[in-house]
C-alpha cells in the first residue's frame, strides 16, 4: 500500500467500518473519507482522529513508515492484564462509530462504575 488513501481504505475495511461510520467516528464527512481513499484529496484533516478511530500508528497511516499497529495497542498487548479490546459483548467498530464526545461519555461512565465497584464493601 503506497498511498495514504490505500492504507486508509484497507484499514477501514479490515475494521469493518463503512466510510460513514469512520467519518462519524473522527468528525469528518463521508465525502472526505471517500476523497482521501480515491486520492482526490491529499492533505488529511484530523489525521490523529483517523489513526485513533482505526487503532493504527499515525506515521504508518500518513507516510507508510513503520508498522500499522499503534504504539498504544502494542503497549496494551504487552501488559499482562490488558486485553486488546476489553468488552467482548461490544464490537470495537460500534464504539468507534460514536462521536468523540459520546466515546468520552462512555469512558467516563465506565471509569466511574469501576471506581464505585472498587470502593464498595466486599461481602
Amino acid at each position: 500500500m503506497k498511498t495514504f488513501g490505500e492504507r486508509l481504505r484497507h484499514t477501514r475495511i479490515r475494521r469493518g467500518l463503512s466510510q460513514a461510520q469512520l467519518a462519524h467516528a473522527c468528525g469528518l464527512s463521508q465525502s472526505a473519507i471517500s476523497s482521501y481513499e480515491n486520492g482526490s484529496r491529499q492533505s488529511p484533516k484530523k489525521l490523529l482522529n483517523l489513526a485513533q478511530a482505526l487503532s493504527v500508528d499515525i506515521y504508518w497511516l500518513s507516510r507508510g513508515e513503520g508498522t500499522a499497529e499503534s504504539a498504544s495497542s502494542m503497549a496494551a498487548t504487552m501488559h499482562e492484564h490488558t486485553a486488546p479490546w476489553p468488552f467482548p459483548s461490544i464490537e470495537p467498530h460500534v464504539f468507534w462509530s460514536l462521536k468523540p464526545k459520546d466515546r468520552k461519555t462512555v469512558e467516563t461512565t465506565v471509569s466511574a462504575l469501576i471506581d464505585s465497584l472498587i470502593a464498595s464493601p466486599k461481602y
